[in-house]
């Protein structure tokens, strides 16, 4: 919806006048407080929910807490209009019924409308009263909390994976450096379609991947990853190889390719990162997405596979980046859970 705002209306308060170049970089820096992935997910929050209250004849900007307890209640429900769908050719959207969202689907869409809602100086602000509150509790208790989380692509399946690619031309060589580097990195899908050939540093043993920004985190950051004794398989040999190949000194580390297979000057889309792991994933006969194998499989086999090895935790999260361990257990899979299981030896 064109009246939903994306941004703070930032000369609020202000006690002098400012030309545009001003109100621009005011804007600039706040938009800057939050990664560019979170300000898109907003929007699409915001557009569902005006969608939402067109159909049902509400203002958007005049919405009662009851209104929204029916707009939470749309979207945890199966069979209610509660998403869009978007139509490439029309380039329109419609408010359509499907099924029920997850409790963080609709935590984060309540969270963002509140944000705006705040911004239109609604006060008292609908979305934060004890009756959207009460509301949100229901709805949790109402939908399942088992959390979905990828297959991860462990040691295994890697080597199996490794083994079958080859490197006879570009995009064969990239997709089977961009596995590796992802995998020995505990990658996300964002992380390596946002690596730079000048942030990579190689060395003997070992390899530095820098990074402007990664989630959560704002500051320069990097994570090493060891050299492997297979050279098919190492990651920094492949990356060396990769390098040559690829001839250039800076932009974008993986890159698309044109009709004959030659690398271009643009970087991978995530998306497209997601898609090649799952591609690639699907040829030695691994179930691809609905449970299977993902783009976040190689971060989460990674780290499963450092877990169920004895790796102490400490170390583990230096490469992965989380920074509460309570976190890290998470990715642990079931198997985990008897290796020192009190229980042992007890019958």
């Amino acid at each position: 919806m064109d009246n939903l705002p994306s941004k703070i209306k930032s000369n609020q308060g202000l006690s002098v006048s400012i030309d545009d170049l001003d109100q621009s970089l005011l804007d600039q820096v706040h938009r800057a407080r939050l990664s560019e992935k979170t300000w898109q997910a907003r929007q699409s929050d915001l557009r569902q929910y005006g969608y939402w209250c067109q159909a049902h004849g509400i203002h958007p900007e005049r919405a009662t807490d009851a209104d929204l307890c029916l707009w939470m209640t749309h979207m945890a429900c199966e069979g209610r209009p509660n998403r869009l769908h978007y139509n490439p050719h029309s380039r329109t959207s419609t408010l359509v019924a499907g099924p029920a969202l997850s409790v963080r689907s609709i935590r984060r869409r309540l969270s963002t409308l509140k944000w705006w809602m705040a911004q239109q100086g609604r006060t008292p602000n609908p979305a934060s009263s004890s009756l959207v509150q009460d509301h949100l509790a229901g709805v949790v208790r109402l939908l399942p909390s088992r959390p979905k989380r990828a297959k991860g692509l462990g040691s295994d399946p890697m080597s199996q994976l490794m083994t079958q690619m080859d490197e006879k031309e570009f995009v064969c060589l990239r997709d089977k450096t961009l596995i590796a580097v992802g995998f020995a990195g505990a990658l996300r899908v964002s992380d390596l379609a946002s690596l730079q050939i000048e942030d990579v540093r190689l060395y003997p043993n070992g390899a530095n991947l820098g990074f402007e920004t990664r989630k959560r985190r704002s500051e320069f950051s990097q994570v090493p990853i060891v050299a492997g004794t297979d050279p098919g398989r190492c990651p920094v040999a492949l990356l060396q190889r990769y390098l040559t190949k690829l001839g250039s000194a800076n932009g974008p580390l993986f890159r698309r390719a044109n009709r004959n297979r030659q690398p271009l000057e643009k970087g991978l889309h995530p998306s497209s990162v997601a898609r090649i792991i799952m591609k690639r994933a699907t040829e030695i006969g691994l179930t691809a997405s609905h449970g299977g194998v993902s783009g976040h499989s190689l971060r989460r086999g990674f780290i499963d596979s450092a877990l169920l090895k004895g790796a102490p935790i400490s170390e583990v999260m230096k490469i992965s980046g989380h920074r509460d361990p309570k976190t890290l257990m998470l990715y642990l899979d079931d198997l985990g859970h008897f290796n020192q299981h009190p229980g042992q030896g007890l019958y």
